[in-house]
């Protein structure tokens, strides 16, 4: 058996135990108590959720694969936050260690740079969920309000560090996206799709400008 087969064999595993334990407390609590919302309450709940978010269930584990590869993406998605810290943890680690996304050097790297964010963000949530109350009313009122810019501060982070390796497509996809973003807003189609749009526009670009580059070398 392969390392990628090995790789899968073991994330299916853990994902599926993930499921099954996300359920028990729920469970737990209906049995003890009585109380359960019905199947038709849980559909309910579970199309408001999948009507928000369920384009990037699919989105997002196409568009970090490649720098996160099948471990990194297991651990990553396990953990949660993989947009948020998994993600640009893989990216930076591969850019500090000099590899390439995609290459075998690249997902033995960018799987132990999500595995190392694992164990530094649990430790900061560990320590911060019995002093956090504490210490967080002690900071000025422009730190933790600038606590809502990290995450789109990650994202151009990121952004920045890959468009390095491609300037002119970087530029031209973050300027194509930001015209169909607008456009596309301005018409009223829903942020997911908005997502999904502005992705399969940078893909194509990308497609474009590669088979372009391709026939001027040939």
């Amino acid at each position: 058996m392969s390392f990628d087969q090995r790789v899968i064999k073991n994330g299916r595993l853990s994902m599926g135990l993930a499921i099954i334990a996300n359920f028990l407390p729920a469970i737990v609590y209906s049995v003890m108590y009585g109380t359960f919302p019905g199947i038709g309450g849980i559909l309910t709940i579970w199309g408001t959720v999948a009507a928000s978010y369920g384009v990037s269930w699919v989105v997002q584990v196409i568009a970090y694969h490649p720098t996160m590869g099948a471990a990194g993406s297991y651990i990553g998605w396990l953990a949660g936050s993989c947009g948020d810290i998994r993600m640009p943890a893989a990216s930076i680690a591969q850019t500090m260690a000099e590899v390439e996304p995609g290459t075998h050097e690249g997902t033995v790297i960018g799987t132990i740079g999500v595995a190392m964010s694992v164990l530094v963000s649990a430790s900061i949530i560990t320590i911060f969920i019995f002093i956090g109350n504490a210490v967080i009313p002690l900071f000025p009122q422009f730190i933790t309000d600038s606590f809502s810019h990290i995450q789109p501060a990650l994202f151009a982070a990121v952004y920045i560090d890959m468009m390095k390796r491609d300037v002119v497509h970087g530029v031209i996809s973050l300027v194509v996206g930001f015209a169909l973003y607008k456009v596309m807003a301005l018409v009223g189609i829903s942020t997911a799709f908005i997502t999904v749009g502005v992705i399969v526009a940078t893909v194509l670009i990308a497609r474009v400008m590669y088979v372009s580059r391709a026939k001027k070398n040939a």
